[in-house]
């Protein structure tokens, strides 16, 4: 499926500093803001909502559990809606709705209130990162699409090493419910940022992918490029859409079970909850590291050969997590786990966009995201590990052979036909 406008290969490329790298680092802030939120504040909120409301580690992994049920619905709404309005419109909307959402979390004190304010949440992450933000970022970039993404996406990560910390002594500040409204009212600010900054395509501003000069053409300007809509039942006939979206369903199950209650883990071990929320800090700051270069080495091998190396060596942190009990193991669990994870979400829509395209990549991707609902298993194994054994130990050793299977079914992907030449254009 070609898509129209002038070949960027032959074009030059333009002085100065790249507009898609502003689309970039607000992608990166959207990022930040949605994982920050999501997942890494509860390493600190986790026990005190248990304390002070009554509640059980299995009850709050509940959340998450019916919230990406019904995020991965709207994610599916917006991969149509995307290609009518662009990612701006829906960024900005979504960093009020989870800003008011978290703000709510705090102040419930029914479990049912704060199930529903989870879901608002994770319907506004959707809508500001993920599908919308990653759409931004491939527009932007075909040549550099793996830096690109890996830059943005590492957001995700480089929110563990700040908001665990900083959840945790806003929470001993301020207490509980302000510590909430604080990082809430932080997420609002990024609503205003996205409609100043954020840009559609580069197409839209006279530009190409990559920073390439347009050719003279009759209007003056590059034509917009045309976004595929590809039909759901032609998709599920392709091998490629269902090994990449399993891989990363099985991957990601684990991966985001383990990093939702990774200071927990930590604390189970003896730790305080200084030191704890300093070793999430520090798993964070390697997968922020791993998400930079993984995306950065997608630019130069197969992304289904790395993805399978990375997925092994997630495998092997959990190994070292699963055995963890002094500062050697869990040292090597923090640097192998915490840099292999960083790539899982940096490299699943650069795989997708290797597969199938730059103008079908909303399309697809929006469907390739509901396999993101096998983390609802992950939730599930660690509730249910802790709560029948006392530890997470039975959840980690499936974690370990999950991973090596998802490896095995990556490396055999191949491009598909809206791939174009095979660059993924």
């Amino acid at each position: 499926m070609k898509q129209s406008g002038p070949p960027v290969s032959a074009a030059a490329p333009v002085a100065g500093v790249y507009y898609g790298w502003y689309v970039v680092g607000v992608a990166f802030l959207a990022n930040f803001a949605s994982a920050g939120s999501q997942f890494y504040a509860f390493n600190a909120f986790m026990l005190p909502l248990c304390e002070l409301r009554g509640w059980t580690r299995a009850d709050i992994n509940m959340a998450p559990i019916i919230g990406f049920a019904c995020g991965l619905l709207g994610q599916y709404s917006y991969g149509s809606i995307i290609s009518i309005t662009g990612p701006r419109r829906l960024m900005a909307l979504g960093a009020l709705v989870s800003a008011a959402a978290f703000i709510t979390l705090g102040q419930t004190q029914e479990l049912w209130l704060f199930y529903l304010a989870y879901i608002l949440l994770i319907m506004g992450n959707a809508a500001m990162s993920s599908l919308v933000a990653n759409t931004a970022v491939s527009n932007w970039f075909v040549r550099l699409r793996g830096r690109a993404m890996g830059m943005a996406t590492s957001g995700l990560t480089m929110a563990g090493v700040i908001l665990p910390f900083a959840a945790y002594h806003l929470l001993h500040s301020v207490g509980l419910s302000w510590a909430f409204a604080v990082i809430g009212m932080g997420i609002a600010c990024l609503a205003p940022l996205v409609w100043l900054v954020m840009r559609d395509s580069p197409e839209s501003c006279g530009l190409l992918p990559d920073g390439q000069r347009p050719l003279p053409q009759e209007n003056g300007c590059p034509k917009i490029m045309p976004q595929s809509q590809v039909p759901p039942a032609q998709l599920l006939r392709i091998a490629s859409f269902w090994k990449v979206g399993l891989a990363y369903g099985l991957a990601s199950a684990g991966v985001f079970a383990v990093v939702f209650q990774l200071g927990p883990r930590f604390q189970d071990l003896g730790m305080d909850g200084d030191t704890a929320m300093l070793l999430v800090a520090l798993a964070s700051l390697a997968g922020t590291c791993g998400k930079f270069t993984w995306g950065t080495l997608c630019d130069r091998i197969p992304p289904n050969r790395l993805t399978a190396f990375m997925f092994c060596t997630v495998g092997l942190g959990q190994i070292f997590g699963l055995v963890a009990q002094g500062p050697v193991t869990v040292g090597f669990f923090i640097v192998i786990f915490g840099f292999g994870m960083g790539g899982i979400m940096s490299t699943f829509p650069i795989i997708s966009a290797w597969c199938f395209g730059r103008a079908a990549f909303a399309s697809v991707y929006r469907l390739l995201g509901m396999f993101l609902g096998l983390q609802a298993v992950g939730y599930l194994l660690m509730g249910g590990s802790f709560k029948f054994t006392g530890s997470y130990d039975a959840a980690y050793l499936v974690f370990i052979f999950v991973d090596l299977a998802a490896a095995a079914v990556i490396v055999t992907v191949k491009p598909s036909a809206w791939s174009l030449d095979g660059a993924g254009n």
